[in-house]
């Protein structure tokens, strides 16, 4: 594959790759959209928005460790990438599902 392909593959993860406080606020915007659609009861099911908060909030410490250790070679964003995006496609849609679908 080339670098060109790469970089258009992993682009929407570069503002957040060594920057922790980034993926800090991504998780916090998640578990506030879990806890609004809780409160307002609107949607019986909020919960993709609560697993989008925890596995946004436990990479915050993998890419501290990441930046301690000054990896330069982020072979493991080849496994967090694919999850994050599914998971963050899931939590984002959800809602849309549900009201498509006639859910409370």
């Amino acid at each position: 594959m080339s670098d060109a392909i790469v970089r258009v593959i992993f682009l929407p993860l570069y503002p957040f790759v060594t920057h922790p406080e980034r993926i800090t606020v991504v998780a916090a915007l998640f578990l506030l959209g879990f806890l609004a659609l809780l409160w307002t009861g609107r949607f019986r099911t909020p919960w993709p928005m609560l697993a989008a908060a925890i596995a946004w909030g436990l990479w915050v410490p993998w890419e501290q460790n990441c930046n301690a250790m000054k990896y330069n070679i982020r072979v493991d964003l080849l496994l967090l990438y694919p999850l994050l995006f599914g998971v963050t496609l899931w939590a984002l849609l959800a809602p849309f599902r549900a009201l498509s679908h006639g859910a409370k």
